[in-house]
């Protein structure tokens, strides 16, 4: 055989014949002492494995580097939060300005809606030891939302330590989102990392010491369903950002979300136009979690609401020929408890708590006009509300925006994969502008994290 111009190829090939030889001569005499041939395969594998620890050793660095600064991290769907423009200002009493403490306290109260704690944290290697003594959950198990926390002295950390805030977490808790400010010491280094456990501990960034769990209050975030691969993906927070969960419903359905049993926590569920079929997820106990049935004829409008305010979501349906509602209470196949006409045929219903009270009211959207018209009586009768929000011919929506016992609306562009939700009613700016996902996607809302 020719050599390469090295020299070598020769001298390799005439080892790996020797190396097989070897082996075949090794492999016939525990054959004949007895052992299966299984245990011979096992004993062939570090000879694969050694072809391949160049890419196994760069596949299991311990971090990766999603993106930095504040402009190409927000380009590339991570959002800065605004904290550039925001950064002068002190939150929780931290040191303003390029801090890792005051970023993390600032996405803490802003994005997250925690309440500043009573007490003072200090540095960042100082925050899991300080929360635990106040009563605050202080664990090795990341959430989204939760402070990343890194002890003084861990590897690559000054004595200060470090915090950073948990955006995402992988399945079985594999790896981690963070994003942080003020880690590599130059100024305004802002950027979004994924830190994998079980990985090495002698290189940076290194799986954190502790992660500290602040009270989030529940309220309505966003989601989408897409129709064609039949998945809906949820963000536990009103901004743009990753998706923090992405459930499976199947394709052809019409996603639906309500606390179907009662514990102040929201659950998908999908209504089949096909067969006029509810499926529940999380409705049912014990071995059968998820319950299904049908509810009036096939290829109505869904709706869900707590229409008598036992505490728990029932479930209904619009028929735009007639403009009637149809609601029902119990989770189950049976007669309509409310059967009442309310608007224009051919409208885009809506249900909420309009006022804060414990039973929710209807609504309906005129695509035409981009109108909203509310009414918290299940009757016929006029609008207590009416006002136009947005341009016309948009994706109504309904939803507790500030975590309050009172809906506001928003509606959904789906040509720009953007929400416009409003905290109050009435005819006014979007109190909160979000892009997430792609555009043509089915909108939801739900109250699906916190506490």
């Amino acid at each position: 055989m020719a050599e390469d111009r090295f020299g070598v190829s020769g001298r390799i090939t005439e080892r790996r014949k020797r190396l097989a030889a070897r082996l075949n001569r090794r492999n016939r005499r525990l054959l004949a002492a007895g052992l299966p041939l299984m245990a011979i395969a096992a004993a062939a594998i570090p000879t694969v494995i050694s072809h391949v620890t160049a890419k196994d050793a760069a596949s299991a660095r311990p971090s990766r580097t999603l993106c930095t600064g504040w402009a190409r991290c927000t380009r590339h769907g991570y959002p800065s939060y605004h904290y550039q423009a925001r950064g002068f200002r002190s939150y929780w009493r931290m040191s303003a300005g390029d801090q890792c403490t005051n970023y993390t306290a600032y996405v803490e109260s802003t994005v997250y809606h925690v309440r500043e704690p009573s007490f003072l944290l200090g540095n960042g290697g100082e925050w899991a030891a300080t929360s635990a003594a106040h009563g605050i959950k202080v664990n090795h198990t990341p959430s989204v939302g939760a402070v990343a926390e890194w002890d003084g002295g861990a590897v690559g950390m000054s004595s200060a330590g470090h915090v950073a805030v948990v955006e995402a977490v992988g399945p079985h808790h594999r790896y981690i989102v963070v994003s942080q400010q003020h880690i590599g010491g130059q100024r305004n280094d802002y950027d979004w990392t994924r830190i994998f456990a079980h990985r090495s501990t002698t290189r940076w960034q290194t799986w954190p010491s502790h992660f500290i769990h602040f009270r989030i209050p529940r309220r309505a975030d966003v989601g989408y369903y897409n129709r064609w691969t039949g998945k809906v993906s949820e963000r536990y927070s009103q901004t743009s950002g990753p998706v923090n969960a992405k459930p499976r419903i199947g394709r052809g359905k019409i996603p639906l979300v309500g606390d179907w049993r009662g514990n102040g926590r929201d659950r998908l569920g999908y209504y089949n136009p096909r067969y006029g079929t509810f499926r529940l997820f999380g409705a049912g106990r014990g071995r059968h979690p998820a319950k299904t049935f049908k509810f009036g004829p096939r290829h109505m409008i869904p709706l869900v609401g707590d229409w008598t305010g036992s505490g728990h979501d029932g479930i209904g349906y619009y028929n735009p020929k007639t403009g009637t509602f149809y609601l029902r209470e119990k989770l189950s196949r049976g007669k309509a408890l409310k059967k009442f006409r309310f608007g224009p045929r051919h409208m885009m219903p809506l249900a909420g708590h309009w006022t804060g009270g414990r039973r929710s009211g209807v609504g309906y959207y005129n695509p035409k006009k981009g109108l909203f018209a509310l009414r918290n009586k299940l009757s016929a009768g006029p609008p207590f509300r009416k006002f136009r929000f947005g341009p016309k011919h948009m994706v109504p929506l309904a939803g507790s925006w500030n975590g309050k016992r009172w809906d506001g609306v928003g509606y959904y562009n789906r040509w720009k994969g953007a929400f416009h939700l409003r905290k109050s009613l009435g005819k006014r700016r979007a109190s909160v502008t979000i892009r997430f996902g792609p555009r043509k996607m089915v909108p939801l809302t739900g109250e699906w994290y916190g506490v």
